[in-house]
């Protein structure tokens, strides 16, 4: 018999290939049926990162990853799920966790504000646990393959584009030494020293193909789960499309990820929230494609059949104001629609041209003029330091907001993310000029990225008081305050008191900054 020492923890992995030395079995299927087939999933964290205003801000169930999950246990995986950022856990026990499942791979996604929390979580899984391969996954990783295998040399694969087939091929391969490595598409690892990218991997074609994303991987009581507009915190999430026609500047999603839109038929997507309503109780629908409303005759197929098997259903969701009329807003008020994001940028014409957004100043007025005069609620979100700007254009963004008739309106400083074209611009010029990307942090309307030179017609360094001055001079207004809270039960209301507070809190953090930095520079 083998010999093993007592005491000393062995992988299924280690068993069974003493097993087959030892020729201890024959049988290939049984030998396949204890091969390890656990997938850990890891989010890493990024909300304690934001600031004054993480408060106020929704924490959402992950359906990226809900979407890996479901793919993979259809295929006989189990998977595990850990999210520090809802789950207080430290280094050790994660570790501790991922050892009792002893998985056979260690998946961590991440955009690029979470970088620096994703690397420090790799070099320890890696340290503590050396023989699990661990592959990331998400925007960032996505867009920089190479370089983020070289800033992150602990981890052993990218999975890039949509993960779910790379994904599975991949666990394949480490589980029975499936597919060679070389022929998965999607997939970028380090071999040698030496980092290999395969073929990108064609954007899946038919998304109704998909299993409905796994929602019971973890307690979705943990999230922070909130409307736009603060209607209910009794809220599930959904797509119904993948991918963006629009290419704006300042985004990845049409630039390099996925442009291709794939949408799913409305019947899939009835079948999904008539599952959801029989396993959750909620009453409001967040649709977070990145453009709902691209093809009108999908739009008014979705509101019939929402309409008729949910009317009590109330949803949002995210237009482009080219792709809506007052028409249409009305049949989508008339299904349920409670309130709509608009990506309005800029108050400049020139400026918007800029975004390649397509968008007018004219559409704009139009869009949310027909969703005020209808009772939709409406979040309008600006851009400072947009290719062009100036004072000049940044006090018209600021006018121009105040004057739409909006509910709320979001300003946040432009952050030249990996994977869109003012990153490309900028960056790609000076591909040795080092980046923080601590900096690329939006939310916190407190940080610039200070090596992107985009907006030569401002100081950068100036960007963040001008976040300030648009929300006191948008949100600190009589006639804005009434409006808000005109006809709001007291979930929403809340919101706004939640909202306000983490402003106020921002401001005064901002404040305190400054003195202290003047009180510093003076001694």
């Amino acid at each position: 018999m083998p010999s093993f020492r007592y005491g000393y923890r062995y992988s299924i992995d280690d068993v069974i290939n003493v097993a087959i030395k030892e020729k201890l079995f024959f049988n290939q299927k049984a030998i396949k049926s204890l091969k390890n087939k656990t997938l850990v999933l890891i989010q890493a964290p990024y909300y304690k990162d934001y600031g004054p205003m993480r408060k106020a801000a929704g924490v959402y169930y992950p359906l990226g990853i809900a979407y890996i999950s479901a793919c993979a246990k259809q295929k006989g995986y189990k998977v595990y799920f850990i999210d520090p950022n809802v789950q207080p856990l430290s280094n050790s026990e994660i570790i501790d966790k991922i050892l009792e499942w002893d998985p056979v791979l260690i998946g961590v996604s991440f955009m690029t504000p979470q970088f620096f929390t994703a690397k420090d979580i790799v070099n320890n899984l890696k340290q503590a646990l050396p023989k699990i391969p661990i592959v990331l996954g998400g925007a960032h990783p996505s867009v920089l393959k190479e370089k983020t295998l070289e800033e992150i040399p602990s981890a052993d694969f990218i999975v890039f584009g949509e993960g779910e087939e790379t994904t599975i091929e991949l666990l394949d391969y480490l589980a029975y030494k499936g597919k060679s490595l070389k022929k998965i598409k999607g997939l970028a690892w380090t071999y040698e020293g030496k980092i290999q990218c395969n073929d990108d991997r064609p954007s899946i074609p038919d998304p109704d193909k998909l299993p409905f994303p796994d929602k019971t991987l973890i307690d979705q009581s943990l999230y922070h789960q909130q409307s736009f507009l603060g209607y209910s915190k009794k809220i599930q999430s959904i797509y119904t499309t993948r991918g963006c026609p629009f290419r704006c500047v300042f985004c990845a999603s049409g630039f390099k990820l996925t442009s291709q839109i794939r949408e799913r038929s409305i019947d899939n997507v009835m079948e999904e929230i008539d599952y959801m309503r029989t396993q959750h109780d909620f009453n409001y629908l967040l649709i977070k494609d990145d453009v709902f409303t691209i093809r009108r005759s999908r739009v008014i197929e979705f509101c019939a059949a929402i309409k008729e098997r949910h009317p009590d259903l109330k949803w949002h969701c995210m237009a482009n104001v080219n792709t809506v009329d007052a028409e249409l807003l009305a049949i989508m008020k008339d299904a349920g629609l409670h309130d709509i994001f608009f990506g309005i940028e800029s108050g400049n014409p020139e400026i918007l041209k800029n975004t390649l957004k397509g968008t007018t100043i004219k559409k704009v007025w139009e869009a949310v003029k027909s969703c005020d005069q209808l009772g939709v609620r409406t979040y309008g979100a600006f851009i400072l330091g947009l290719p062009g700007e100036t004072y000049e254009t940044l006090e018209e963004t600021i006018e121009f907001a105040c004057e739409l008739p909006l509910t709320l309106a979001g300003f946040s400083i432009l952050i030249p993310y990996p994977g869109t074209k003012v990153y490309d611009d900028y960056f790609e010029s000076i591909p040795n000029q080092p980046i923080n990307y601590r900096n690329f942090i939006a939310s916190s309307g407190i940080h610039t990225v200070k090596e992107y030179k985009g907006a030569s017609g401002i100081d950068p360094k100036d960007l963040p008081k001008y976040i300030s001055l648009a929300q006191r001079r948008f949100y600190l207004r009589p006639r804005q305050i009434f409006k808000m809270l005109s006809g709001v039960n007291h979930s929403i209301a809340k919101g706004y008191l939640s909202g306000f507070t983490a402003l106020a809190a921002k401001e005064i953090f901002l404040l305190k900054r400054k003195i202290f930095k003047h009180k510093y520079q003076t001694t």
